[in-house]
């Protein structure tokens, strides 16, 4: 794929059946990195009771290429700070190691700034090159926490300054 022209537009309520779509994409996507069954309707639940704040569909050139999940939240490892965090992050297989991914994470990012925290599943070792790849950019620290339900984990902490 040639340099795509990449966005990151805001889900609306009208957008949420096509968000919920993309998520049976990034669960199926998922069951290979941490074991997740399919339910007998054929589908994967694991999303559908999810908490962002805020969702944003990645297009390259216009078309769906994945998306985004944001929250504001406590911090994993400064007590009493609120930061950004990404829930969830996907982009569809077609438009993998092309910087579409790249080029929407940065934009993501950049629309919110303040202080993030990024984190991924220890053994989702291409996301964790991924994010660390990205992240670059932005001077991170990382350190590994305890999350009480997934375990030890790399997270990736760094401040995108006011414009």
């Amino acid at each position: 794929m040639d340099a795509a022209s990449i966005e990151i537009v805001a889900v609306t309520p009208a957008g949420m059946s096509a968000l919920r779509n993309l998520f049976q994409f990034y669960e199926y996507d998922f069951s290979e990195i941490e074991a997740s069954g399919v339910a007998a309707d054929g589908r994967f639940h694991q999303l559908d009771n999810a908490r962002f704040d805020q969702a944003y569909f990645i297009q390259a050139d216009g078309d769906l290429a994945g998306f985004a999940l944001v929250s504001r939240r406590a911090s994993r490892v400064i007590d009493a700070e609120i930061v950004w965090w990404m829930e969830e992050f996907f982009v569809m297989r077609g438009y993998r190691r092309t910087s579409v991914g790249r080029r929407a994470a940065q934009l993501v990012i950049e629309r919110h700034p303040g202080t993030w925290e990024v984190t991924e599943t220890p053994n989702n070792h291409a996301a964790t090159a991924f994010w660390r790849s990205v992240l670059a950019a932005y001077a991170y620290d990382e350190v590994k926490f305890d999350d009480p339900r997934w375990g030890r984990r790399p997270l990736q902490r760094f401040s995108i300054p006011e414009p």
